[in-house]
């Protein structure tokens, strides 16, 4: 939802006992304006950069709105995180009966599609997972743990049934996809300055898919590469 201002969020009549309640409609209104905010804010700034006030502001509500809302600025955080989030541990969840090296493909398209349209996720996540800290611990126990391992998983499993060359790690593999797979849709400006790349488009999303696929193929899975020197 795009910010705007609510006026009678802010300049209700302040009575004895404190501020006159919102009407439900704005309420609900000025706590999705200050969700948008707060995921825009931890995404470019960090939470240490991120104020109620300054969300407050941007949202266009009061900052006792925001307080009532989410309780603290460590509330909200989590709240903003579940809205980012709680599609990730699904995106490492595909048919069962698929070969390991067809899972690999099929989560890594699905996850370079989540990024590219929610770019903030691998914001957060750089920022983060810079250095050890509560925030960080909180979300790898809550959301992104058990997909990485799934992942990691799948590469073992291919190893060891021979679809899979045995000469890389896995567990370093799965980080390769994640760097490779988010960072053009990181840095949608330097793609188009620098090489008139338009990385918000559909049609650059989808060749990029196919290159990641095809380097995957080609680099990580035997019998296909065995099938093309044949």
């Amino acid at each position: 939802m795009p910010p705007g201002r609510v006026s009678t969020l802010g300049s209700a009549a302040v009575k004895r006992g404190g501020a006159r309640p919102p009407r439900p409609g704005l309420d609900q209104a000025g706590r999705e304006r200050i969700l948008a905010a707060a995921i825009r804010s931890f995404s470019e700034v960090g939470y240490e950069g991120t104020t109620t006030a300054g969300l407050a502001r941007d949202a266009g509500v009061t900052q006792p709105l925001v307080h009532h809302h989410f309780g603290s600025k460590e509330g909200l955080w989590r709240e903003a995180m579940e809205v980012v989030f709680s599609k990730v541990p699904r995106l490492a969840t595909v048919p069962a009966d698929v070969s390991p090296a067809d899972r690999l493909v099929a989560v890594t398209e699905q996850f370079i599609r989540f990024v590219a349209e929610h770019p903030e996720v691998t914001r957060i996540v750089a920022r983060e997972g810079a250095t050890p800290s509560p925030r960080l611990a909180y979300l790898v126990d809550r959301y992104l743990r058990e997909p990485f391992q799934q992942v990691v998983t799948a590469v073992r499993a291919g190893q060891r049934s021979g679809l899979i060359t045995p000469d890389v790690r896995a567990d370093l593999l799965l980080f390769v996809i994640l760097g490779a797979g988010s960072h053009l849709f990181d840095v949608t400006a330097l793609a188009r300055q620098s090489l008139g790349i338009d990385a918000t488009a559909a049609g650059t999303r989808e060749a990029f898919i196919a290159l990641i696929r095809a380097l995957l193929e080609r680099g990580l899975f035997q019998r296909r590469r065995r099938k093309e020197r044949s």
